[in-house]
């Protein structure tokens, strides 16, 4: 098993085995790379990495235009005309929103995934729609 972990100042991978339990990409098991500054109190399946915790994102008003999300301490607002699969969604899946890292928000129950960079500036993520051969509408 492994997991990689992305961060601003770059990126990490860990693997663990059974025999020798998590290590690093450069070898270091994680009892030791407290010292070199990847992961802290860590143990097989828990650990803690310093650097950005993820809030739970919530919705905190919804209108015709569009509807709000607190992410932190900053409130993004999402128009329904540059995220136009939410304008027909209820109440309950735009508030089922996860954040599975600080740049990505998932709702499952309309399986919509976003970059909060997207978010920030839909102008410079502009929606693009293709025609399907096969039924002549939008896909």
């Amino acid at each position: 098993m492994h997991v990689h972990i992305s961060h601003p100042d770059g990126e990490a991978k860990f693997c663990s085995n059974r025999r020798s339990g998590w290590r690093s990409r450069l070898g270091y098991p994680l009892a030791s790379s407290r010292t070199h500054g990847t992961l802290s109190n860590a143990t097989p399946g828990r650990f803690a990495m310093p650097g950005f915790a993820t809030s739970a994102p919530e919705v905190t008003n919804v209108s015709r235009h569009g509807f709000w999300l607190l992410l932190g301490d900053e409130e993004l607002l999402l128009r329904f005309d540059d995220f136009p699969w939410f304008r027909q969604a209820s109440i309950g899946a735009l508030t089922q929103v996860e954040r599975p890292s600080p740049d990505h928000l998932y709702w499952p129950l309309l399986d919509v995934d976003l970059s909060v960079r997207s978010i920030r500036s839909p102008a410079d993520f502009p929606l693009i729609s293709k025609t399907s051969p096969h039924s002549g509408e939008a896909a």
